[in-house]
């Protein structure tokens, strides 16, 4: 339980996948808030900080690069990591937007949980992108 009281947001619009990695998430400790789109995570950063930030890169409106700038922006501090469906957003790249790391679906839960783990210990990790199929 690595996560243990470590408030993360998961902004991803799939209810499916969404469900998935709250239970993943919160098994590890983690204390997670989840929005459905790019507006809502917003919104969610708005009320209060979170150690870290999980967001699916395509989504409608405001989508994850739009959303991750917007995060950036708001709590530079705050690890955003993308998933993606192979496409990598690094510094740069769209806008900028300097996500600690774009995780490739589909993908392992156990490797997101690593870089999860490693993207909110202290200090700051090199941005990076994990691929691996399950």
């Amino acid at each position: 339980m690595n996560g243990y009281g470590k408030r993360i947001l998961v902004v991803e619009e799939d209810a499916g996948r969404r469900a998935r990695l709250e239970v993943q998430l919160e098994q590890e400790g983690y204390a997670v808030q989840m929005a459905s789109d790019g507006a809502a995570g917003a919104d969610e950063t708005r009320k209060r900080h979170f150690k870290a930030v999980i967001a699916d890169s395509h989504m409608p409106g405001l989508n994850g690069i739009e959303f991750a700038e917007f995060c950036r922006a708001a709590w530079p501090d705050t690890p955003v990591i993308l998933l993606s469906s192979g496409r990598n957003y690094g510094p740069g790249d769209v806008g900028g937007v300097d996500a600690v790391a774009t995780v490739d679906q589909p993908y392992e839960p156990a490797m997101l949980l690593n870089v999860l783990r490693t993207a909110t210990q202290a200090g700051s990790i090199e941005q990076v992108t994990f691929s691996m199929l399950r």
